[in-house]
């Protein structure tokens, strides 16, 4: 599914691209900006990418992969089907890829609607699947007659609206390690389906 680019070149070009994107906004970040950091010319850059859309599309990708990758790893190895357990580790999984992952995190949340319209579909079917996994590990746990919610689709945007934006506030230097914060919204998502 994704591209792979190993070309010391195209993935200069990426984390410069990410960088900028992040930080300049796509709109305002030009070939020849990317280009001028990597430091090759703008042509040069056209040998590794096709576009700047195809850029931002790659990073999109990539970082989608990314977190439902992360996700994967941690239910394998949770080591049970505790509905409970499996959204504590949904929810630590989420926050922990934010957190390292900041810069990814904030592509995906804030340029997606940048991209063609077909990679938009795809982005945005590639993020359904993945907040259906958050879905149906909530179903299970209400299925156990232990918990309830008010609105099952409101109480799953609502955990992962909390659990995104821990990236637009966290510092390295806090006092909670990524661990034990994603832990802590780990429990706080627990308690919303109280």
């Amino acid at each position: 599914m994704t591209v792979e680019r190993a070309e010391p070149t195209s993935q200069e070009i990426r984390r410069v691209a990410l960088e900028m994107f992040a930080t300049k906004g796509y709109d305002a970040t030009s070939v020849r900006d990317i280009a001028a950091v990597v430091g090759i010319r703008g042509a040069t850059l056209y040998h590794h990418f096709g576009s700047k859309e195809e850029i931002l599309w790659d990073l999109t990708l990539s970082a989608l992969e990314a977190i439902s990758s992360s996700w994967k790893d941690a239910e394998r190895q949770l080591g049970t089907d505790d509905p409970t357990e499996r959204l504590r580790a949904f929810v630590r999984a989420h926050v922990v890829f934010h957190i390292r992952r900041q810069t990814d995190a904030a592509i995906v949340n804030a340029q997606l609607n940048r991209l063609s319209p077909d990679h938009f579909q795809e982005a945005v079917a590639l993020r359904s699947r993945y907040e259906r996994e958050l879905t149906a590990i909530v179903e299970s746990c209400l299925a156990t007659g232990q918990h309830t919610v008010p609105d099952l689709r409101v109480t799953v945007f609502a955990i992962l609206q909390m659990t995104t934006a821990v990236t637009t506030w966290y510092q390295p230097d806090g006092p909670l390690s990524v661990d034990e914060l994603a832990s802590v919204y780990a429990e706080l998502a627990v308690k919303m389906i109280a």
